[in-house]
């Protein structure tokens, strides 16, 4: 069985073993008190839980613990109550102390340390004139430094040392600065000739634009008979004539072709049309003697009413081939028509010639029109 609940050492509050007696006095009847229950505790945990009489024990125990536990609180009240009160009057004597000896103390140190006072003025006074006197040299972090504790003969170097430094430093920044005005009038003249340099660079290419606009104004006529466009542009000025010249004469040559050509054409499409005159004459011929044959044939039919039924219609289903055959030839003299005027049609995509860019707009329109008409006309045959 656990006799002893806990354990407090004194020493780790601070307090004394014969005080700390005193207090251990008042708390320890109520320990014994919860040694005493272990064992009833302890018995009650190993009885069945499920048991009313083991609950009730359960209850009386509780009770018991608690009111130990009142108890112990009501001594911690008291305990405290006295302590705090001790504490209070503790303070009181120390007040009554200090209100004795109010400003004595201040009193007496500040005749301690006149001396001391006295000498902390003057260095203060000696920092004041030395950061002073250093304050025209840009000294950096001047409230850092000890000045007043210098003896005068290194105050002296370091107020000439300083002086120094600045005078140099001063003397290098305008060097730096006739330095920098030196490069920004160098950089000025060469950004000045940079921009005589573009000027005349704009001037030529302007030049040079205005001559390749007005090159193309003369050459676009004959562009498609000439080689390579940029480079006729970038010819000398005899070359450029030269070139200009043979353009306008290839492109007299190849209209004058096409003129001789397109006379041959119609020659030939005359020809053939006079051909197709004379064959249509020739079929016309022979229908007609194909139809006078038919009429005969019809009055030998007649004549003949008494041949047999199916002899009547061999006869008539030969006339209707005939008739389809006849309608077949006339046919094939339309289909020539047709074709000559397909050719027609097709020979206007080359005949003419036009300068301007909208009448040549407008023909492409016209070709692309006609072949279109052209390609329906044959998909229709």
């Amino acid at each position: 069985m656990n006799t002893e609940i806990v354990k407090i050492d004194p020493k780790e509050y601070g307090i004394e073993d014969t005080k700390a007696a005193d207090i251990q006095a008042q708390f320890k009847p109520m320990l014994d008190k919860m040694v005493e229950l272990e064992s009833d505790y302890n018995e009650v945990l190993n009885l069945p839980v499920e048991e009313k009489e083991t609950a009730k024990k359960a209850r009386e125990l509780r009770l018991k613990y608690m009111k130990i536990r009142t108890a112990t609180l009501d001594i911690h009240k008291k305990q405290k109550a006295f302590y705090l009160a001790g504490g209070r009057f503790v303070d009181g004597w120390m007040n009554a102390q200090k209100f004795a000896s109010l400003g004595k103390e201040e009193k007496l140190e500040e005749i301690e340390k006149y001396a001391e006072n006295l000498e902390k003025e003057r260095l203060e006074k000696l920092q004041s004139e030395r950061e002073a006197a250093l304050a025209p040299y840009e000294v950096e972090n001047i409230e850092t430094l000890s000045l007043a504790k210098m003896a005068d003969n290194v105050w002296e170097n370091f107020l000439a040392g300083s002086k120094a430094n600045y005078e140099a430093k001063k003397q290098a920044e305008q060097e730096a600065k006739e330095a920098e005005e030196k490069r920004r009038k160098e950089e000025e003249a060469e950004r000045e000739k940079v921009r005589l340099e573009n000027e005349r660079l704009k001037k030529e290419a302007e030049a040079l634009k205005a001559l390749r606009d007005e090159r193309s104004k003369l050459i676009a006529p004959y562009i498609q008979f000439l080689g390579d466009f940029n480079a006729t542009l970038e010819l000398s000025d005899e070359d450029f004539v030269s070139v200009l010249s043979s353009a306008k004469s290839a492109k007299e040559a190849h209209y004058e072709a096409e003129r001789l050509k397109a006379e041959e054409e119609e020659k030939e499409r005359q020809k053939q049309i006079e051909e197709q005159r004379k064959k249509n004459i020739e079929e016309a011929k022979k229908r007609k003697e194909a139809e006078e044959k038919a009429e005969k044939e019809r009055k030998d039919r007649e004549a003949a009413e008494k041949e047999l039924a199916a002899e009547k219609q061999r006869q008539a289903e030969a006339a209707a081939e005939a008739e389809r055959l006849a309608e077949l030839e006339l046919s094939k003299g339309d289909k020539d028509k047709m074709q000559s005027l397909i050719d027609d049609l097709t020979a206007l995509k080359t005949k003419y010639q036009f300068k301007s860019k909208k009448h040549k707009a407008l023909y492409e329109a016209i070709k692309e029109l006609i072949t279109k008409t052209v390609t329906y006309v044959e998909g229709k045959q």
